[in-house]
């Protein structure tokens, strides 16, 4: 299953949307993509650099660098009571990525999930 994600910015306005993230949940891979018409100075840091270098289509490899940096690490002192708070039995970037709506506090940016309706 694809789920889908607007990357928002609290400074801007809640319906600003400054990106998409993907994550498909069968292959456990990331993606970003970012419309040409976001100025790379409004993007977190990871979407930002590359966006000023020309990418607008972000992989797996600096998506999900993205992602590591906006959830509580593995090794974190106190993880194992996080797991249990967000009801994880193991380890994963995604669960804590949606729990916490990719806060974190190095910035205003948030996740909201994108829902398709079937008409």
């Amino acid at each position: 299953m694809l789920r889908k994600f607007a990357i928002k910015d609290e400074t801007y306005g809640a319906d600003d949307e400054f990106a998409v993230l993907s994550y498909n949940e069968e292959t456990d891979q990331y993606a970003i993509e970012i419309p040409e018409s976001v100025n790379p100075d409004k993007l977190p840091a990871i979407p930002g650099m590359l966006a000023r270098k020309g990418v607008r289509f972000i992989d797996d490899r600096w998506a999900r660098q993205f992602v590591k940096e906006r959830v509580v690490p593995p090794e974190r002192q106190n993880i194992g009571m996080i797991m249990r708070q967000v009801g994880m039995s193991y380890y994963s970037e995604f669960p804590l990525l949606v729990y916490c709506s990719g806060r974190c506090c190095m910035d205003d940016f948030w996740l909201e999930e994108i829902t398709t309706t079937n008409a």
